[in-house]
């Protein structure tokens, strides 16, 4: 099926690791041209070098930046679109969770929780939009989790922002909608992803991966029964992304093996 990808120009807030490494690869293989970013240097180097796998070198774009700091992520997209002549695509998939209940959470971590899961998305969102104008539209899809509809007690500062970027998203695909600019969310289960990696490395570094996930997917009741990889949920990136989706707005795919529950 022709996604119908080609030349066009994905940026992907994050993209050094996880899912958002993996549809960074998958667009390259499509023969789109991605932009990715990282706070460390070194990580962004590296992943910067694994995309040149996928797609020549001048096909690729990567840049430190602090999804959090407006002056960065302005610096970041713009010289992106100079660097690719515009931008087609933007993919929010930096951030990370926090473990808790309400009481063990401090504000700066409260604080944190609200700027990776407002803030960067918002300032992404401003810095592409009058790129996407030019284009005469264009995509963003935010990637989110089951938790913004089921929330947990041990991730409170998480679920509550995650909620509200799931808000956000769909105000956002009303206000946009007039520009030709799509806007929906992909929302994550369990995946198999670097913060897990580092999770599992924490707290049972003697178990083997394989025994490990098959254990975490028994305990959270996957229907699955195993935990997710982060292949499958850049396949729906991508699907959002393409001219297959040119109708979808305003809506979440749930990449979670039938683990959320509500409608």
């Amino acid at each position: 099926m022709d996604l119908g990808l080609s030349n066009k120009v994905a940026v992907i807030m994050g993209g050094t690791s996880g899912v958002g490494m993996k549809a960074a690869e998958m667009f390259l293989q499509e023969g789109a041209m991605v932009a990715i970013c990282g706070r460390n240097q070194d990580r962004m180097e590296s992943a910067c070098k694994h995309l040149q796998q996928f797609g020549s070198s001048d096909r690729v774009f990567a840049q430190t930046c602090d999804v959090t700091s407006q002056a960065d992520v302005n610096r970041f997209i713009n010289q992106a679109a100079e660097n690719f002549g515009g931008i087609d695509i933007l993919v929010n998939s930096a951030g990370q969770s926090v473990m808790g209940h309400f009481f063990d959470i401090t504000d700066e971590q409260w604080r944190e929780q609200i700027d990776l899961k407002y803030f960067a998305i918002i300032y992404a969102v401003r810095a592409v939009f009058p790129y996407m104008v030019k284009r005469g539209g264009g995509r963003i899809v935010n990637i989110n989790a089951t938790l913004a509809k089921e929330p947990e007690r041990h991730m409170v500062a998480t679920a509550a922002t995650r909620a509200g970027l799931l808000n956000l998203s769909k105000t956002l695909s009303h206000e946009l909608a007039g520009n030709n600019i799509l806007v929906n969310s992909v929302s994550l289960g369990l995946i198999r992803t670097d913060q897990w990696e580092r999770r599992r490395l924490k707290n049972a570094p003697d178990m083997e991966p394989e025994a490990y996930y098959n254990e975490l997917a028994r305990k959270r009741n996957i229907p699955l029964g195993r935990v997710g990889e982060p292949e499958e949920v850049a396949s729906v990136i991508l699907f959002l992304a393409s001219k297959q989706a040119s109708y979808v707005s305003g809506s979440t795919i749930e990449a979670a093996g039938a683990l959320g529950k509500a409608l």
